[in-house]
């Protein structure tokens, strides 16, 4: 725990980690109040399925776009921008026009994560990177889902009109809270090695989407096989598990195992969605899918550090983001389509990814710690 007392203790550091935490809010919010509101005023459950993609359209494009500027564009003045699409959808989706309010509402979401994994990766000390880079991802889960519990309180209280605007509103303000704690400089780089970064990062953006067509059958099956209390229960505890895994690991490891703990991740994600194939109850397999998960996205994390130039995470680490949401699509609609074997396809592909982990780590050697750009 020390290991997150070092990095809570650097200014910049916890006001990054608060705007991590604030920008994954609207990420849950915005798709669950645009639903909310369809039906509120008595809406087809068809227009809401169209205006929940429309958002997650834009919102995979909107990351992949921010991701790519932010090796050109500072991410103070980039954010924010984007960010003040919000207020502009808020208004598209309380006329008319709610298509194109969905698809602004997406793209309006800052890439804050993105920009906060760029900056860690140039800013924190080797040691203590793989415990931010946890922190991150324990905020990001916490915001997005305190998002939909914001949504449905506003709802239930008959003002599911001012749940655009808020999130808009959160939008904005995690983009500045970002532009204040970047305002200086970077501390320094982190050198990656070996000769394949091209087929390290397919190897990344490979589990990522292995992952994310996991999350998509999970999403159809498991309410499909317990029902809603039960379905509820596996959400929250894989959410749970997952904040777990990191924040355990977190603390403990340090860079070189980043190869390792991917392979292990992926690999028991694999085992998991297996037992779920042979008829494994949902809540166990729920708490050894969510310490792989944990696992897993460390190990990603970690393996940008050694595969990509600091000022290019932001780039690739939206894509993976962006190829998860388009898998976890393509995973749901699969198992509404073969329910009955469903589960296996997810289990295939991070075995897959698993294996070729291992090829890239065998190919590159043994790992030397990763040194600051100053120090090269």
């Amino acid at each position: 725990m020390r290991t997150y007392g070092r990095l809570l203790q650097q200014p910049s550091t916890a006001l990054s980690l608060i705007a991590a935490l604030i920008g994954a809010v609207p990420i849950g919010m915005w798709p669950l109040g645009i639903v909310l509101a369809v039906l509120d005023r008595h809406g087809s459950a068809g227009e809401a399925g169209l205006l929940a993609a429309a958002f997650g359209i834009g919102n995979a494009v909107g990351v992949v776009t921010q991701g790519a500027l932010l090796a050109r564009v500072r991410a103070a003045l980039l954010l924010p921008l984007f960010s003040l699409l919000g207020p502009v959808a808020a208004v598209l989706l309380a006329g008319d026009a709610r298509i194109a309010g969905a698809v602004l509402a997406g793209l309006a979401i800052p890439a804050i994560t993105p920009a906060v994994r760029g900056r860690f990766a140039s800013s924190v000390p080797g040691r203590d990177r793989p415990g931010a880079y946890a922190l991150v991802n324990v905020l990001f889960q916490a915001g997005i889902a305190l998002g939909p519990i914001a949504a449905a309180a506003l709802a239930t209280a008959g003002r599911v009109g001012l749940v655009p605007p808020i999130a808009a509103a959160g939008g904005v303000l995690a983009a500045l809270l970002l532009a204040v704690a970047h305002r200086g400089g970077a501390a320094g780089g982190v050198a990656p090695v070996g000769r394949v970064p091209g087929r390290g990062v397919l190897v990344l953006l490979g589990g990522a989407a292995a992952a994310g067509f996991g999350i998509g059958t999970l999403q159809v099956l498991v309410p499909l096989r317990t029902g809603a209390a039960t379905s509820g229960a596996t959400f929250a505890v894989l959410a749970l598990a997952e904040v777990a895994g990191a924040v355990l690991l977190g603390g403990r490891v340090g860079p070189r195992h980043a190869f390792r703990l991917l392979a292990l991740g992926s690999g028991g994600m694999a085992l998991v969605y297996l037992l779920l194939l042979v008829g494994a109850p949902a809540v166990p397999a729920a708490v050894a899918l969510g310490l792989a998960t944990g696992t897993q996205s460390l190990g990603s994390a970690l393996g940008l550090d050694r595969f990509v130039a600091p000022a290019r995470i932001p780039t690739v680490f939206a894509l993976q983001v962006a190829l998860l949401i388009v898998a976890a699509a393509v995973g749901s609609l699969v198992a509404g389509a073969v329910p009955g074997v469903a589960y296996a396809a997810p289990a295939l592909l991070l075995a897959a990814a698993a294996g070729a982990t291992t090829a890239v780590r065998r190919r590159l050697g043994p790992l030397a710690p990763s040194r600051p750009a100053h120090a090269r």
